[in-house]
């Protein structure tokens, strides 16, 4: 394989979309949508209100569709839709404060007890390239928002998950700090075992995309 070739994609999908409907209300915002995600690095793409945080939840289990299926690999069909995150499945809405009052620490701590692939390796390395050294026994509430965004990063990169979900990943982050997620998202386009799927507007300059969808093309327009 050539230095920067990536590898060739596992050919049976870890996430599979089926006939996919979900509106908000009367506003439909995908309909009849069918995707295939493999292993390595998904990136999801497209303008303003395109559906893609939208499809992020629906990936992760946490926002029920109105017909249609995903299914996970690693998982038993029954379990496809819910109202939780799947099993191995790393999602944080970047905007969520559920976890404003414990420190970043703690939430560590609790992603680490969650998911049996958790690495401390990679998350002392992410804690140094992020600086976030003098900040994780500092309650989130306390944190800047790119800060809190780099906690979350931290645990998603960390925690080693089937399937990760980053919404808009180097928003609010420094340019050192978006060089170091770039240098990570390139680490995860390698991996053969797991995938992970990053929604921006367009596609960064640098990261090593395995697959792209232009969510523009698939959303509904009303």
């Amino acid at each position: 394989m050539p230095p920067n070739a990536l590898p060739a994609p596992d050919p049976a999908p870890l996430v599979r979309v089926r006939d996919l409907h979900f509106s908000y209300g009367a506003s439909p915002v995908f309909a009849s949508l069918n995707l295939t995600i493999h292993t390595g690095l998904t990136l999801l793409h497209g303008g303003e209100s395109c559906g893609k945080t939208s499809l992020l939840r629906l990936m992760a289990g946490v926002l029920p569709a109105q017909t249609g299926t995903i299914e996970w690999r690693w998982l038993d069909p029954a379990q496809s839709l819910g109202q939780s995150p799947a099993p191995s499945v790393y999602w944080m809405d970047p905007r969520d404060a559920q976890h404003d009052g414990i420190a970043a620490r703690a939430y560590f701590d609790l992603l680490r007890a969650r998911f049996t692939d958790f690495s401390q390796d990679a998350l002392d390395a992410l804690v140094l390239d992020l600086g976030l050294t003098g900040q994780i026994d500092k309650p989130l509430y306390m944190l800047s928002t790119g800060s809190k965004r780099k906690v979350w990063l931290a645990g998603a990169f960390a925690s080693r998950c089937r399937l990760t979900l980053l919404d808009e990943p180097f928003a609010a982050l420094d340019q050192r700090s978006i060089a170091h997620v770039k240098a990570w998202l390139n680490r995860a386009a390698q991996d053969t075992e797991r995938t992970c799927v990053f929604a921006d507007y367009e596609a960064p300059e640098g990261v090593r995309i395995g697959h792209s969808i232009a969510l523009d093309a698939l959303a509904v327009r009303v």
